[in-house]
């Protein structure tokens, strides 16, 4: 048989999914794991949602749609951003399956072999694998507690004076910290990239209405709109509506961007699955009052596994502003001559010892630090954050 392709031998399983299998492999066991590991909401998809979908499935709604999504799916997230004081028309939107997607189609429709992509780290497993599997070489730039886990401008106009440079990825609310850009942290990149004019920005908003300080995370076209033409937009309906398992998500940009998309995935995917993107209609319906009810119940959940993480010593761990991660600093714990020679060694022993699934930072391109997700009840993050501190103790 012929061998692997080196694209594909560049790319490593995700981790987080790795954590969560082996969790649930142990839970099956009968072993009492308790999981921070996959970023998942507890809630189940609003009712209203589920019976869109039933409805469609029932009309018969279960055909090949454009590949770019249906027409009126795609003036829903138009409008929706126009309600964010942004303006989009349909066309500029490409309904993908799930976020990934979109982010896959982005980067194969506008990266080549030998382009350098700015990827702030920590930073979501897939960024660097999406842009290896493109061709691109992920140029990672270093942000860590002191920096609140976020890129400076300071950062950006070192990193983009390197002419190979031809794109960046920002995430806010970020996946995995938590850390949400400001208006004015927002303002500040624009002035850099303005600089940089053929530079392309890739801005994952996925967690942009799991926002604590604001009903919605602001966003970067509306707040510098002169980058509009060189803006991909990527969100979902995954974190906010609990619609992790349908596979829908979408990306808004320059027309002729997502055209190019949207050829892409006819070749791909065709489209995302039909029923669903009727669910997905009414899910931009549903009132604010059940977002804000969730976020709030986040936001609990938040302080809960914050106050616990900065009780154990030798631990620092920053409060996010938005998503359902905390990224807490081990790196006492972590290194030569220290407990752990790894940050994947601390995660078996919290595993082993502690009965607790957590991803190490390493796998953000963090090394030291620890991801969890508290996508649970409160009781469940007590409780694990006392076996965490439990093991953490024993070390003593």
């Amino acid at each position: 048989m012929k061998q692997l392709s080196k694209r594909i031998q560049r790319v490593e399983p995700s981790p987080t999914l790795a954590i969560s299998a082996r969790a649930k492999a142990m839970k099956a066991e009968g072993i009492d794991i308790i999981s921070f590991g996959a970023g998942e909401p507890d809630f189940d998809t609003p009712e209203a949602v589920r019976e869109a979908a039933k409805r469609a499935i029932d009309e018969g709604k279960t055909r090949y749609t454009p590949a770019p999504g249906i027409a009126e799916l795609r003036d829903a997230v138009a409008k929706d951003y126009e309600r964010r004081q942004r303006s989009v028309e349909a066309h500029e939107v490409i309904i993908t399956v799930g976020g990934k997607q979109a982010l896959y189609n982005a980067t194969q429709v506008l990266f080549d072999p030998g382009d350098e992509v700015i990827v702030p780290a920590p930073y979501w497993v897939s960024y660097p694998a999406q842009l290896h599997l493109a061709g691109a070489t992920p140029k990672i730039v270093t942000t860590g507690v002191d920096d609140a886990y976020k890129m400076s401008p300071e950062k950006l106009d070192e990193a983009l004076a390197d002419s190979d440079v031809q794109g960046l990825i920002l995430c806010s609310p970020s996946n995995p910290t938590g850390a949400t850009y400001s208006v004015e942290e927002l303002r500040a990149l624009g002035e850099v990239l303005s600089n940089y004019r053929d530079v392309a920005v890739l801005y994952d908003a996925m967690y942009d209405r799991l926002c604590y300080d604001q009903a919605v995370a602001p966003d970067l076209v509306a707040t510098v709109p002169e980058l509009a033409n060189r803006v991909i937009t990527f969100n979902g309906f995954s974190k906010t509506y609990a619609m992790t398992g349908w596979r829908l998500g979408y990306a808004i940009g320059a027309a002729e961007v997502i055209a190019a998309m949207a050829t892409l995935q006819s070749q791909s995917t065709s489209n995302a699955t039909s029923f669903a993107q009727y669910g997905a209609l009414e899910a931009l319906k549903l009132d604010d009052e059940i977002i804000d009810e969730r976020r709030d119940a986040f936001e609990q959940r938040r302080d809960l596994i914050v106050s616990g993480l900065r009780a154990i010593d030798g631990v620092s761990c920053p409060s996010p502003s938005g998503a359902f991660y905390v990224f807490p600093d081990f790196s006492e714990f972590v290194g030569e001559g220290k407990d752990f020679a790894d940050d994947l060694k601390l995660t078996e022993y919290l595993l082993t010892e502690a009965e607790v699934a957590v991803v190490p930072g390493s796998a953000f391109g963090s090394p030291g630090g620890l991801r969890l997700a508290y996508a649970m009840d409160e009781s469940t993050i007590a409780e694990g954050i006392e076996r965490i501190t439990a093991a953490m103790e024993a070390l003593k």
